[in-house]
């Protein structure tokens, strides 16, 4: 019972940890020995999924993250990709996102994954561009499309259709605007954290239970 309530608020102080730390990491290098913790996180995590289906979608989600990775790392060789510090921070912090939104989705209802995936990425995003400008316009201004993310939460609840349209069509423009000049490590780090959560949402908000 007490490792079921604390497992409600892990995964809210894993991606806290997170923020932080890649904040951390842009002014240090030796920051990065701070996602160890993180790490410890999820081996703690596995280590207490006592229910045998719990077990079976945890090691399902890392199975398919594993494969997902490696086929990744196959397009980057073949695009000759140096691998500069944003693409180790990418190989850190991808796996994670992808591990645990496949773990959501299959262990959560739809309404609930909508929720906790809407509204965490709303945060975290919100939380990232506050940090890097503080209260100013411009940080008004970049969270503008943040604020489509948690519209796109509400609609997508109670229309699946809709929102699953918004949820697609957001990840679309991200994808064209971060990808529209060239391909290089930060534009791949930054893809992989902003449209690959958006076309999870795509694809949870119209599933029908």
């Amino acid at each position: 019972m007490c490792f079921d309530k604390m497992r409600k608020y892990l995964f809210i102080i894993e991606i806290t940890l997170l923020i932080i730390i890649t904040v951390l990491v842009s002014f240090n290098y030796s920051f990065s020995l701070l996602f160890l913790i993180v790490i410890l996180l999820e081996w703690y995590k596995s280590k207490n999924n006592l229910d045998e289906m719990d077990r079976y979608l945890n090691y399902k989600s890392a199975t398919i993250t594993g494969y997902i990775v490696i086929g990744l790392s196959a397009v980057f060789l073949s695009l000759d990709i140096i691998p500069e510090k944003e693409l180790l921070i990418f190989y850190i912090l991808f796996p994670l996102l992808l591990k645990n939104l496949l773990y959501v989705g299959y262990m959560l209802n739809r309404e609930k994954v909508i929720k906790r995936t809407g509204y965490t990425i709303f945060l975290i995003l919100t939380l990232f561009t506050v940090l890097s400008h503080g209260f100013s316009i411009v940080t008004l201004i970049e969270m503008m499309p943040w604020l489509l993310i948690l519209l796109a939460t509400w609609i997508g609840i109670k229309y699946r259709i809709i929102g699953s349209i918004i949820f697609f069509g957001a990840a679309g423009v991200m994808t064209f605007l971060i990808f529209r000049n060239e391909i290089d490590s930060a534009q791949i780090l930054t893809f992989s954290l902003v449209a690959t959560p958006l076309l999870f949402l795509g694809f949870q908000t119209i599933r029908k239970e």
